[in-house]
């Protein structure tokens, strides 16, 4: 089973998040310097509407990348990417993390990929995806998502790691995307505890 069916088959959405935590969501995220509590931008989850064409968008992005990324067929996954961004397309990482960095346009995502999917193929029966959860302004659009990693040992607590990512849209193609983890010092601790990554965390 890929990253993308887990997904698509998740049990329980992410719980919808107060006003003041969105605040604090789209403050961080850059994408306006104050937002008023009663201004903030409802999720699609809480309003049940339609999506509009910038979140689709995005959650047709998530749903083929997460798909494609992992299967190691990287041709196929920089000939299908020209659906969803374009060769100047800028994608931030946490520079602490393995597959870290800024990447541009095709090659960058491909960059990304060969990092990546190493690691995350060897814990595909050990994660469980939340259902994600979109809130919109203009062309941004802001993507929540959490990944429960299960136990590795009897009676000990799973781990959540919470991943947020600013989307701007242009010209019905992703211009930037900027991605935010909760606590990417942890996740490392738990990558190198579950032995995908080495000690010195690559």
């Amino acid at each position: 089973m890929n990253i993308s069916s887990l997904i698509r088959n998740a049990s329980r959405p992410i719980e919808a998040h107060a006003r003041a935590r969105r605040q604090f969501l789209w403050t961080a995220c850059g994408a306006v310097a104050t937002i008023a509590a009663t201004a903030l931008p409802t999720s699609y989850a809480e309003a049940a509407k339609p999506m509009t064409p910038e979140v689709k968008l995005v959650d047709d992005y998530n749903t083929w990348f997460l798909g494609e990324a992992f299967d190691g067929d990287f041709e196929k996954l920089k000939a299908g990417l020209a659906a969803y961004i374009t060769n100047a397309s800028v994608l931030h990482e946490p520079v602490s993390l393995p597959w870290g960095g800024t990447m541009v346009g095709y090659e960058g995502w491909v960059r990304l990929c060969k990092i990546s999917t190493p690691i995350f193929a060897k814990l595909v029966d050990q994660m469980e995806f939340s259902q994600p959860t979109y809130y919109q302004r203009g062309n941004v659009v802001l993507h929540e998502l959490a990944i429960t990693f299960k136990p590795t040992h009897e009676g000990s607590p799973p781990f959540v790691a919470a991943i947020m990512e600013k989307y701007e849209i242009e010209k019905s193609r992703i211009k930037q995307i900027d991605e935010f983890w909760a606590d990417t010092a942890s996740l490392l601790s738990e990558l190198k505890a579950r032995g995908v990554i080495s000690a010195s965390g690559n």
